[in-house]
């Protein structure tokens, strides 16, 4: 699971927004979405982020991420693995 949060840490938990969607779509190059509505979350913490409001993104996390599909002659599914490394994008927050 990835939280992500804002820069509002003196703002107790009580004050602000949890926003839980099952894809969050921050970068293109971080496969933790599919489409339209993964875009969306990211763009709504984004906003979030921008105008100060506080807020916390809760999401699943999953190292191999969404694969890329593609079809072969005969109509079989070939699905080629996005791997990405959590590490280089997210930190652990304070417990």
């Amino acid at each position: 699971m990835a939280i992500m949060h804002s820069t509002n840490e003196d703002v107790p938990a009580k004050d602000k927004i949890a926003y839980f969607s099952m894809e969050v779509g921050l970068q293109s190059d971080i496969a933790t979405y599919s489409g339209g509505l993964g875009i969306l979350a990211g763009d709504t913490l984004k906003s979030f982020a921008d105008v100060g409001v506080p807020s916390v993104g809760i999401t699943m996390l999953n190292e191999k991420g969404y694969f890329y599909q593609k079809i072969d002659e005969e109509g079989n599914q070939i699905e080629e693995h996005h791997d990405w490394f959590p590490q280089k994008y997210l930190e652990h927050l304070p417990n």
